[in-house]
């Protein structure tokens, strides 16, 4: 069984999400907020959703800075909840016209295809492989938990931009990008670059093994606060390497917990 934290701590709260799992067959996922002047438990929110969500928003954030303007066809390699909230984060700040999933299993794939075309209002085609999937994409999306390169960094076109959110640690590896990706994406940015080489995700041991180099590497605050350069033509590989932090967490459970207090729909403990 493994056990994950990760604090943090913003606007008067401090807190964490924490994680019990055991090879996906037990799983769990709850926020925890305290008062950061008095120490007080404020609220648990247990077996949540918090984390696909602000893994979604902070996505959204990345194809709203990163993609072209013009940016309206998406492709989807993934088929879980992340999968969903990631898209449902890029139509929430670019006009989609359609979209193209692909997972391994031909039955979730569908059924994401219907759900999420149902809910976007769009056109959402089942992909047959990866690579069909990416031919007349604008915007891809990987959101699985592979340990190997889910397609052909070679097959992406001039222009795209690409949120990654699999990026595992120390004790469990993932790698949904090939190196030839990471070689010609630029600028990458990543959540948080300690992060990064704390847990010695990919973008760390490609920098490691020379496969690419720090200097085009940046983390997404500095893109936020004007520091550095995002997409600067429409023909450059954009990506947002995602790997989620705990202020991410406490940020999005303190907004929740302000609307809920006196909402009648938390229970006092």
């Amino acid at each position: 069984m493994i056990f994950g934290i990760l604090p943090g701590s913003v606007h008067g709260a401090m807190g964490a999400y924490i994680q019990t799992d055991l090879d996906r067959r037990i799983h769990h996922e709850n926020v925890m907020i305290f008062s950061a002047e008095s120490g007080a438990p404020l609220i648990l929110f247990q077996d949540c959703a918090i984390n696909e969500y602000r893994t979604g928003a902070a996505g959204g954030l990345g194809a709203k800075y990163l993609a072209r303007a013009d940016a309206s066809r998406v492709a989807v390699l993934g088929s879980s909840v992340h999968a969903e909230t990631q898209l449902i984060a890029v139509a929430a700040v670019r006009k989609l016209t359609e979209a193209w999933v692909f997972s391994p299993t031909p039955e979730r794939r569908a059924a994401f295809a219907v759900k999420m075309g149902r809910e976007l209002e769009i056109p959402l085609h089942v992909a047959e492989s990866a690579e069909e999937a990416l031919k007349s994409a604008d915007v891809l999306i990987t959101a699985t938990n592979s340990r190997t390169p889910v397609f052909d960094g070679g097959s992406l076109k001039q222009g795209m931009h690409i949120t990654s959110i699999a990026n595992g640690d120390k004790t469990r590896k993932r790698q949904e990008l090939d190196d030839r990706v990471l070689c010609r994406a630029e600028p990458i940015f990543v959540t948080s670059k300690e992060t990064v080489c704390v847990n010695e995700s990919d973008i760390f041991r490609a920098v490691r093994d020379q496969v690419i180099a720090w200097d085009k590497v940046h983390e997404m605050s500095s893109l936020l606060l004007g520091q550095v350069a995002g997409r600067s033509d429409d023909r450059q590989i954009t990506l947002f390497k995602l790997q989620g932090t705990g202020i991410m967490d406490v940020a999005i459970g303190l907004k929740a917990y302000e609307r809920v207090k006196h909402s009648g729909l938390a229970q006092t403990l």
